[in-house]
């Protein structure tokens, strides 16, 4: 079917778009070697992208009350709720796809197809965000106390299609081996961000200040990344074959991301703010935000993750598809233990550098929530693994568990506030990595055996 349209001219110039000269660091990366190069340039991307946002968040954190803080934090993590729905079903199962010559002209009308298909996706999310926030509203006079959600879903609206276009940039860009520009592309989003923050808190103090400065920074990234990718008009014939090769793995995936939503590190704010107010969900969102950026490097590492045991896989099977994993895990433990032992240390003093007077009294919490984003990034490994052999459905009976360990941890520990809530956080992100070492065990052993 590619080479038909080729044939056809429905890719125009896409082969001229992808001869490319040699980027600066090229040789440079011929020297180091380019896997090594590619996670130098995804900490990069990550360590730019996370000072951005905990810089923004101290930012918005200072200059807001706390209840309107606490809106950005619920538009953040609703974001993330319908961005991982976005992730699980497209892409991941983009990431997770191997060729030979990802910057082939015939894969490049591939990745315009993903393309064109994760945008329809991200429309789609922020729609329903969109009904939901008038669905809140419509009925505010019967359910007057979750009338504060309407602001953080609308807000989530809008913010949402541009983050998920800037997200799918960055993984394209990966994709064809062109990570030095994601790293070029994070520098311009910390720029953006951090100054949009600034720019925002003069003229609004409410809300509405995070939307505008996250926005803003999506969007400005996404328009770069697009001046170099360049995606091109795709049959819907191709689109249609790319959804029904992947619609199994992909609903399995989403399925799966649902209890997942419950307790992820990104999204448990709005339980949090659901069960204790705006007021708690501003205090967890001043404590996770120091302790984020493990999360950040989680993410870096991911990005060359899934990718090279994809590859793994292929080239030397199950063996090889250890190795990865181990590498990784060992590489996830030392990196987020150096940065999350030293906040757990300087947690207080981290909180009144961050935000002065403003939240002195969240070192608990950073502690607590340190121990929890560490077993956090354990798992990560765990369920690369199980994506790249397509074992979906372990993955939702794995999640599922946990997200009903998760409801039920943190409404019994929401009578003990905030730090009530960051110890039922740690419990069960120990759960879920107990759960993923027997969903592994299980997995491999039955690939073994066929």
């Amino acid at each position: 079917m590619t080479q038909s349209l080729l044939r056809s001219g429905q890719v125009q110039n896409s082969a001229a778009c992808l001869e490319r000269p040699p980027h600066p660091l090229a040789r440079l990366e011929k020297r180091i070697g380019q896997l090594a190069m590619a996670r130098l340039y995804s900490m990069v991307d990550q360590g730019a992208s996370g000072v951005a946002n905990v810089i923004a968040l101290a930012i918005l954190g200072r200059a807001l009350p706390v209840e309107q803080f606490g809106a950005i934090g619920m538009m953040i993590g609703l974001h993330y709720f319908v961005a991982g729905f976005h992730r699980s079903a497209i892409v991941l199962p983009y990431l997770t796809v191997h060729h030979a010559e990802p910057t082939s002209a015939e894969m490049h009308v591939e990745n315009s197809a993903w393309w064109w298909i994760a945008t329809a996706g991200a429309l789609t999310v922020s729609a329903l965000l969109a009904a939901a926030g008038l669905l809140v509203f419509l009925t505010a006079p019967v359910f007057p106390a979750l009338s504060w959600l309407v602001t953080p879903l609308f807000l989530a609206a809008i913010v949402t299609p541009g983050m998920l276009a800037a997200e799918f940039t960055r993984r394209w860009l990966f994709k064809i081996d062109r990570a030095d520009l994601v790293a070029a592309l994070a520098l311009v989003y910390f720029c953006v961000l951090t100054g949009s923050a600034i720019v925002a808190t003069r003229f609004s103090s409410d809300a509405s200040a995070g939307a505008f400065t996250w926005a803003a920074a999506s969007l400005s990234v996404t328009v770069l990344a697009l001046c170099v990718l360049r995606p091109v008009r795709v049959l819907r014939a191709v689109m249609g074959r790319i959804i029904h090769d992947h619609r199994s793995e992909a609903g399995w995936l989403a399925s799966a991301n649902l209890p997942y939503s419950v307790y992820s590190s990104a999204t448990i704010v709005i339980l949090i703010g659901m069960l204790i107010g705006p007021a708690a969900a501003g205090i967890f969102t001043a404590a996770r935000t120091l302790t984020n950026p493990a999360m950040s490097i989680v993410s870096a590492i991911d990005s060359t993750d899934k990718p090279r045991a994809t590859r793994a896989l292929a080239e030397s099977g199950m063996p090889g598809l250890q190795r990865a994993i181990t590498r990784t895990r060992a590489l996830i433990a030392l990196t987020t233990g150096v940065y999350l032992g030293a906040v757990a240390l300087w947690a207080d003093w981290l909180a009144t550098l961050v935000y002065h007077e403003h939240y002195t009294n969240v070192t608990v919490e950073v502690r607590l929530l340190a121990l929890a984003f560490f077993l956090a990034g354990l798992n990560q490994p765990s369920e690369t693994r199980l994506i790249v052999l397509k074992a979906g459905r372990a993955m939702l009976i794995v999640r599922s568990i946990t997200a009903l360990f998760a409801i039920v941890s943190l409404a019994v520990a929401s009578s003990w506030g905030v730090a009530g809530m960051a110890i039922a956080v740690a419990g069960i992100q120990m759960l879920n990595l107990l759960l993923l070492w027997l969903a592994e065990r299980r997995v491999v052993f039955q690939g073994i055996s066929q």
